[in-house]
């Protein structure tokens, strides 16, 4: 799927205004990672907080399983969070990993996209797109920050 890069103009049925802002925000967190090295990448915003750009894709990867793969698989296992390391998307990072961590969150994308394809637009969907909307729009703005302290880039 080609990345969509412009805010979602709010035109269609509620399934396209939704999947178009879902759209928009998946393609975001990548973009915000664009240019960066690894190691800017795994940095921490400011301790005590263990968040960092790859934090961040690492959490939103595991928002996908936890909000659109666990519709077609209820028993989907998270991927980074276990009961060893209930926060491992944010503290389990390195920078050896950091591509690898890209392109699962990409499978992960395109796996969700599969899977609500084949789903009626119920209550139950619509409450996934909406929560899924609301946790990527939370996060960018903590990525907006983190990559303004890297690198001083600002902007949608």
């Amino acid at each position: 799927m080609t990345e969509r890069r412009e805010p979602g103009r709010g035109v269609g049925n509620e399934r396209e205004v939704l999947e178009e802002w879902l759209e928009y925000y998946r393609a975001t967190l990548p973009h915000k990672c664009t240019g960066l090295s690894d190691e800017q990448l795994v940095s921490r915003s400011c301790p005590p907080s263990p968040m960092s750009l790859i934090g961040l894709v690492r959490h939103l990867t595991e928002m996908e399983r936890m909000y659109v793969h666990r519709l077609a698989d209820p028993d989907t296992p998270l991927l980074y969070c276990t009961d060893d390391s209930p926060d491992g998307d944010f503290d389990d990072i390195d920078a050896t990993d950091v591509q690898a961590d890209l392109v699962t969150f990409a499978e992960h994308c395109d796996r969700s996209r599969e899977i609500v394809v084949a789903q009626p637009l119920d209550a139950t969907l619509r409450w996934h797109y909406l929560y899924l909307i609301k946790e990527y729009a939370r996060h960018l703005g903590h990525a907006d920050l983190l990559r303004e302290r890297i690198d001083g880039v600002t902007g949608e």
